[in-house]
């Protein structure tokens, strides 16, 4: 008769962590699309984001580069820009970190997930992804760092980013700075 109210007893204990826990992460959901939901980045970040987000977690890649951001021709100016303040030539892909933010602003995909560089907006994680993506960002922290692929071409339709995803999502064991 005791052994079974001990295993009740921690069906309970497990029960209540479990809840506390999922709590905990419905409020950070909540408090993260808050915070974002005020904010509009049409081509750029505001500075205060993107000090903010400097220090973020950054997502596990398997090397594959297989995720195209789409929306990438409306943003040809800001390409432009970082190629002129990284130096990046024509010729090659070069690899680069860069942020995903959630942009719960977005009137065309509520679930929008931009990716950027250099506080520039270069295109928008595909939607199957930024599904997928856009809550585990808002839960775990208002942005993640990725390596990506950064195309750059002659003309405005060539440009492009290739992030480097692992699916199921997941973080980096280590953080790098």
């Amino acid at each position: 008769m005791g052994i079974e109210w001990i295993l009740i007893a921690a069906g309970v204990a497990i029960l209540i962590a479990v809840l506390a826990q999922r709590r905990m992460l419905q409020k950070r959901l909540t408090d993260n699309r808050e915070a974002l939901a005020g904010i509009k980045f049409q081509d750029e970040l505001p500075a205060e984001v993107g000090q903010v987000l400097k220090k973020t977690p950054r997502l596990q890649g398997d090397g594959s580069f297989r995720f195209k951001t789409l929306g990438c021709i409306p943003f040809a100016n800001n390409f432009e820009s970082v190629r002129i303040a990284r130096r990046i030539y024509f010729v090659e892909p070069t690899v680069v970190e860069v942020l995903l933010i959630p942009d719960p602003g977005n009137l065309e995909r509520k679930l929008a997930v931009a990716v950027t560089l250099d506080n520039k907006v270069l295109g928008y994680v595909p939607s199957q992804e930024a599904g997928e993506m856009h809550k585990y960002l808002l839960a775990y922290s208002s942005g993640v760092r990725a390596q990506a692929k950064i195309y750059l071409g002659s003309r405005p339709e060539y440009n492009g980013v290739m992030l480097d995803l692992s699916k199921p999502l997941k973080l980096d064991s280590k953080r790098r700075s």
